[in-house]
């Protein structure tokens, strides 16, 4: 079958945002680091490409070919801002001319009308691909050992999945029918749930900061793991107390810096013998910058040791961009500490 314009437009971005990848090593980078995200913004910043966040009637802009210069909306949520860059991104790595851009297509291009401008869809492939790539979904389809049958077809999971791929849950989803992970009936499926809904249902008794903000679940599959999270999520902790005995996990580690803890429950408490933790607790993150959440479980008459269970999740707090630039940036110029 001869393929059409719009797909070889589609076909190329995807192949130029894998190219990218390869070129920037950011498979090996993430996995040795244990960070959950492509970092589109310091991506944008390390090709020289400037990057700046104001008010805008759009949601962001790319200057025209060979110009360089890329515009983000920064009364826009982290999620789509993200979104936003890597699809600005992909405007400059195909040598587009400038776009400015109003809305995103978190298909990735895919069943894109035919009425669409070409360029806007070969971008947003670019952006789906780039910041959605297969391997990142394998990575933590690993490490949290879910299955395609089992656990992603249940919408908090993939909800999950979209948090620690530092993406919104709708771009996710179609990253899973892009891949072909998932058939586009189970996607569709996934899609048509409301956030608002998997939240409640995670946290039923408390509500985050803001009807924008996340409720992670973390659980010691994703000890030593970094996340972009904000100061509004609420974290629920799902924590296992049966491998030492007379033990507890030291939650008063988490008061120490800062987080607040909403509730502490017990297994009887939760009054469900399918859960396969013990003690579930709920924390707000401290309003800082960076948050670390680091408990270890013990005996409190036995002396820590190194093979003590561990629960350490570095969180960058910052939420989105609201500066002229970026937090990355300034930090590598010594604007802030």
């Amino acid at each position: 079958m001869v393929r059409t314009r719009y797909e070889d437009a589609r076909l190329g971005a995807i192949a130029e945002a894998k190219s990218l990848h390869r070129r920037l090593d950011s498979k090996h980078i993430l996995s040795k680091n244990k960070q959950g995200f492509v970092d589109v913004f310091g991506v944008i910043e390390a090709l020289n490409i400037p990057l700046v966040f104001d008010k805008l009637d759009a949601l962001g802009f790319c200057l025209p070919f060979p110009s360089k210069g890329i515009m983000i909306n920064k009364n826009r949520t982290l999620h789509i801002q993200r979104f936003t860059a890597a699809h600005e991104l992909g405007h400059a790595v195909l040598e587009h001319q400038g776009s400015i851009d109003h809305r995103l297509n978190y298909r990735g291009g895919m069943d894109a009308p035919s009425s669409d401008p070409i360029q806007e869809v070969a971008a947003d492939a670019f952006a789906a691909e780039f910041m959605l790539p297969r391997w990142l979904y394998k990575h933590h389809i690993q490490t949290q050992k879910w299955t395609v049958d089992r656990h992603l077809r249940n919408p908090e999971i993939v909800y999950q999945l979209s948090l620690r791929m530092g993406a919104s849950y709708e771009a996710t989803c179609w990253g899973l029918l892009s891949h072909k992970i998932l058939s586009k009936t189970f996607v569709e499926e996934l899609v048509s749930t409301e956030v608002a809904l998997i939240k409640r249902s995670t946290v039923a008794d408390s509500l985050p900061g803001n009807s924008w903000a996340n409720v992670w679940r973390l659980s010691q599959k994703d000890n030593g793991a970094y996340y972009s999270a904000d100061t509004q999520d609420l974290l629920r902790l799902d924590l296992s107390e049966g491998n030492i005995p007379q033990s507890a996990w030291d939650v008063s580690a988490l008061r120490d810096v800062g987080f607040e803890v909403v509730s502490d429950e017990t297994l009887s408490q939760l009054c469900s013998s399918s859960n396969v933790f013990d003690r579930r607790v709920v924390v707000r993150p401290p309003r800082k910058e960076f948050g670390e959440v680091l408990i270890s479980q013990r005996n409190p008459e036995i002396p820590f040791a190194a093979e003590n269970p561990m629960l350490g999740v570095m969180l960058d707090l910052g939420g989105k961009e609201n500066g002229k630039f970026s937090r990355s940036l300034k930090r590598k110029k010594g604007l802030v500490a």
